[in-house]
């Protein structure tokens, strides 16, 4: 009889543990689960060349060219993934990308998305 409980008992803490793996899953797959959402006003920034300088902590810390200042992307709100990829892609394409900056800190990147074919013959052009 003390047999049939362990059984049940590593049956039931097995089916347990198969029931929870597919939740860790999708939580590893997913980077933006746990990340906040920022909606704040925007101002667009305009096509610029994008190269990531240093990442540390939950900062990006970013060179947008022809801009002399730097530029972050907080890596703690929903999408940083995603803009980090896409500025790696744009070094890699050698292409510039739109950006967009919140108007309370013109300094942190809130969108960058691809630029039209006329943008970038206007950016090459200057």
């Amino acid at each position: 009889m003390l047999s049939i409980f362990k059984t049940s008992s590593i049956i039931y803490s097995f089916s347990i543990a198969i029931m929870l793996i597919p939740a860790a899953c999708r939580k590893q797959n997913n980077p933006d689960q746990n990340k906040k959402v920022k909606d704040a006003p925007t101002s667009e920034l305009g096509t610029v060349f994008p190269e990531i300088r240093e990442i540390k902590n939950d900062t990006a810390k970013l060179a947008l060219y022809p801009y002399a200042s730097f530029f972050i992307i907080d890596l703690g709100l929903k999408g940083s993934e995603q803009k980090l990829k896409m500025i790696r892609q744009a070094n890699k394409s050698d292409v510039p990308v739109k950006v967009k900056v919140f108007q309370d800190n013109r300094s942190e990147v809130a969108e960058i998305y691809p630029a039209t074919k006329q943008d970038i013959d206007k950016y090459k052009k200057h």
